[in-house]
């Protein structure tokens, strides 16, 4: 029994468990060593129990009488005017917090901002168009430009290209008979 006895004070809070866990874990290792400490717990236990019971024998409710008068007195007391405006602004303010409410939902989620306009693929125009081109006779790629490319290599075509014979502004329909 080298080992100091436990303070009042430290076996108080071991008992009701305030200590930190490496103290506390000092602390039981002590009382399973030294019968004294063991008796002083023991006596500590048995006072905070009467305590408790002492405390809880006690209590007490207040006579009907007292509970009666102060029901009636609260019943009876007037809101001042300003509980009073209070009372009677909440329902609007409830409102006016359900419509800012309302709307921040609104905005925020994405019934608040229109749909995105469909993504088209640009490959689409593209194959369009260069098959309009292909179709088209008066197009450098169509096959009609190449027939009459290959007519003006080989000579038959003296006069110059079409544009030159018809001049910049012809359109194809009338080029070709065809009256819109």
């Amino acid at each position: 029994m080298n080992s100091p006895h436990i303070t009042a004070g430290l076996l108080v809070d071991y008992i009701h468990r305030e200590l930190a866990p490496e103290d506390d874990a000092l602390v039981y290792a002590h009382l399973a060593e030294c019968p004294d400490c063991r008796r002083e717990q023991q006596a500590e236990v048995w006072l905070t129990e009467a305590l408790r019971g002492a405390a809880r024998a006690e209590e007490f409710e207040l006579p009907p009488a007292i509970v009666a008068r102060v029901r009636q007195s609260v019943r009876s007391a007037r809101p001042a005017p300003l509980e009073r405006l209070r009372a009677f602004l909440r329902p609007a303010g409830a409102v006016a917090a359900a419509a800012v409410l309302a709307a921040g939902a609104f905005f925020v989620s994405p019934l608040g901002h229109p749909a995105s306009p469909p993504m088209v693929d640009a490959r689409y125009y593209f194959e369009a168009h260069a098959a309009q081109q292909a179709d088209n006779p008066f197009s450098e790629h169509g096959s009609g430009a190449a027939a009459i490319e290959s007519s003006m290599v080989e000579g038959q075509d003296e006069a110059g290209t079409l544009a030159d014979r018809y001049g910049s502004g012809f359109t194809a329909p009338t080029l070709l008979g065809i009256v819109p």
